[in-house]
């Protein structure tokens, strides 16, 4: 092997550093321009490539980018910076699949400061590699806690025992992403056992899902069981809907309230531009609730869109809902639906 042939091995093209680091080649074509990084060389054809020292590089920044940061104020950075910014990233920051819940960031650290030693087990287990005891381990949390009191007492804390970890470099991509698979799998099995209301019981009609270029569902479904404990039926359309096929999913499944979950790594724009537009397409009487960690949901949103702060309010939004669009008892005879019990 020759220097150029060895030079070219260690070097990536951009649909390798595309799939490597999850930043698209727009973007990487646009950050070139921009702010002088990524510097790639070019091979015989022209084509563009990536050092491997450029590419650690890149995955820094978009372990940043996923954290809430802007480009702005990282591409630039040298690699000794972006370091540092990482080990001192703060609690609360979401891991790439997004799964830090919506909530206060406070009430969600003294959260995992409570269930420390509980957090630090799961994530022992995880670091095992043996994703089949960690769901056992998860399950058995399920039946002992009550769905409630897991997800608000244990998934939430862990999902943020999970982002610092993985900011601070202490867990890899892959192991991320087998706890992302590993706690659905849990999830999805939870809100299997919940019983079914009946259809008189069941309003709201719920539709979820997320926004195109919004890869992330696990804040879905913790919404999911939430709701489900309070009777609602659910429809998961799972990820990156179009919005035309978002509004006419709405329509066809006769939805009463459309869920959404923004994680940060989409801009504020993106998100109030797309609320805008799902709300002034959709009837009034289809209610939007939106939830997550994006900066957005802080902002003034479009009339007729309410931010659930925390897992916990979706229970009295879904009471509240009723307490609109359902008739009393006395009127129609039958009896409003009750609230399951958590535990």
């Amino acid at each position: 092997m020759n220097d150029r042939t060895l030079n070219t091995a260690l070097q990536l093209g951009i649909a390798a550093v595309e799939r490597d680091t999850g930043i698209g080649k727009d973007t990487l074509r646009v950050w070139e321009r921009r702010y002088g990084f990524p510097q790639p060389q070019r091979d015989a054809a022209g084509d563009r490539l990536y050092p491997l020292d450029q590419v650690e590089r890149l995955r820094r920044i978009k372990r940043l980018l996923d954290g809430g940061r802007r480009p702005a104020q990282i591409v630039p950075l040298p690699i000794e910076r972006l370091d540092a910014l990482v080990r001192d990233g703060e609690t609360g920051t979401p891991p790439p699949d997004g799964t830090a819940p919506p909530g206060d960031p406070a009430a969600l650290s003294a959260s995992l400061t409570a269930s420390r030693a509980e957090v630090l087990d799961y994530l022992a287990l995880l670091k095992q590699h043996d994703g089949e005891l960690l769901r056992r381990a998860l399950l058995q949390g399920v039946m002992r806690m009550g769905i409630c009191r897991f997800i608000t007492d244990v998934v939430a804390p862990l999902n943020v025992g999970v982002g610092d970890a993985w900011m601070r470099g202490e867990l890899e991509v892959f192991e991320e992403h087998l706890y992302s698979e590993v706690i659905q799998r849990v999830l999805r099995t939870a809100i299997g056992a919940i019983p079914l209301a009946d259809a008189a019981q069941s309003r709201p009609k719920v539709l979820m899902t997320t926004i195109p270029q919004e890869p992330h569902t696990l804040g879905l479904l913790m919404a999911e069981a939430m709701l489900s404990l309070e009777g609602c039926r659910c429809v998961q359309l799972g990820a990156q809907m179009p919005l035309g096929d978002i509004l006419k999913a709405v329509q066809a499944h006769a939805a009463d309230v459309l869920v959404l979950s923004f994680s940060p790594i989409l801009q504020t724009a993106q998100v109030l531009d797309a609320l805008t537009e799902l709300r002034s397409r959709m009837p009034h009487a289809v209610a939007i609730w939106v939830g997550g960690s994006n900066p957005a949901l802080r902002r003034r949103l479009p009339e007729g869109v309410r931010v659930t702060a925390a897992l916990d309010d979706l229970a009295h939004s879904v009471r509240a809902w009723r307490a609109d669009h359902l008739s009393p008892p006395s009127a129609t005879g039958v009896e409003l639906p009750k609230a399951q019990s958590r535990d």
